[in-house]
């Protein structure tokens, strides 16, 4: 039998959570589909849940290796997967009924490489329960009609969880595994995107992202912030190399302050959130502007940018004066009840 979608789950320690996003995924309309659990070197009950859901289903293949992170277990995924299609589900998530469905028939019918679908996000609070981070989705939209600027305005942040990727499109496309504690999204897909302009934007829901305390997404140490930071460099190069692709030179003009504002704004809330120490703020901000001195520039490039909102705006702003730990006072921070 063929396999139409191959989902790659990477996992560490998720004896907790793992049956309900693999539960999510068989109740998805699709038979001829294949699920690869890779354990990341897990030290919990993971391997024994991982064992006991392949013996419940033949569809479900358990892969096990050392502790190398997440972009190595999805690498190691993508080296194994027979699927025509690509999707990946985090180990504490799940996908929404019919998602895969919706997400293959628009590729089948718009003959796309790439079809992103919206997302529902909920926080964790301090009390153990969750609240939902809601969202306006985009607009219907695909790359070779409407362009990327607008595909990118309407699809929102570039996560891997909430699309489908054709395999032959990715070639020998892999995560960046020096991309440990996040931006490793980012990098994949705009590496993509320089490559293909066959990308749609679905404006319905597919995925539930659950936001942990420990979570990838959730700075909370020095080491986890300083390796975001590093990331910064693979992230603007693969931003600036879509950009190239997939622009005129006017639109180009346009989108790439946009791209670094995203940066910007990014690493202001990374620093706010972990109460980063001078000294790593100020190594923070000498690595940013180091990579942007890369790229060809225009003085005050970034007022492009600054109609988005206005915690972005003042990002900007301050970024400009050099007078960004303001940005903490102006903002403040999020509470976890």
């Amino acid at each position: 039998m063929a396999i139409r979608i191959s989902i790659i789950i990477p996992i560490y320690n998720a004896a907790s959570t793992l049956q309900a996003a693999v539960d999510s995924l068989l109740k998805q309309k699709i038979d001829e589909m294949e699920l690869l659990l890779v354990d990341d070197g897990s030290t919990d009950d993971t391997p024994a849940v991982c064992h006991q859901l392949a013996l419940q289903d033949n569809r479900i293949q358990v892969i096990t290796q050392k502790n190398a992170g997440i972009c190595a277990a999805r690498n190691r995924g993508l080296s194994v997967a027979r699927g025509e299609y690509i999707a990946f589900c985090d180990d504490d998530d799940e996908f929404l009924p019919g998602a895969l469905q919706l997400l293959y028939e628009t590729a089948e019918r718009e003959r796309a490489d790439v079809v992103r679908g919206d997302y529902r996000l909920f926080r964790e609070l301090r009390s153990g329960g969750f609240v939902e981070q809601r969202h306006e989705p985009g607009r219907y939209c695909c790359i070779w009609k409407e362009g990327y600027l607008a595909f990118l305005q309407n699809s929102g942040p570039q996560f891997v969880w909430n699309a489908l990727y054709r395999k032959s499109a990715l070639q020998n496309l892999r995560f960046d595994e020096r991309c440990r504690y996040g931006l490793e999204d980012f990098v994949f897909n705009m590496t993509l995107y320089a490559r293909t302009d066959r990308a749609v934007y679905l404006p319905d829901a597919v995925y539930c992202h659950y936001e942990r305390a420990q979570s990838t997404s959730v700075c909370a140490s020095s080491r986890a912030l300083r390796a975001r930071i590093e990331a910064l460099e693979p992230w603007m190069a693969a931003e600036y190399g879509a950009v190239q692709s997939r622009c005129s030179e006017k639109e180009g003009r346009k989108l790439w302050p946009l791209r670094k504002a995203e940066a910007v704004t990014f690493l202001m809330h990374q620093l706010r959130d972990a109460k980063a120490p001078p000294m790593l703020r100020r190594h923070a901000w000498r690595t940013l502007r180091a990579v942007f001195s890369a790229y060809p520039a225009r003085a005050l490039d970034f007022w492009q940018g600054t109609g988005q909102n206005k915690k972005k705006t003042a990002a900007l702003l301050l970024y400009q004066l050099r007078m960004q730990r303001l940005y903490d006072l102006l903002t403040g921070e999020q509470r976890r009840k």
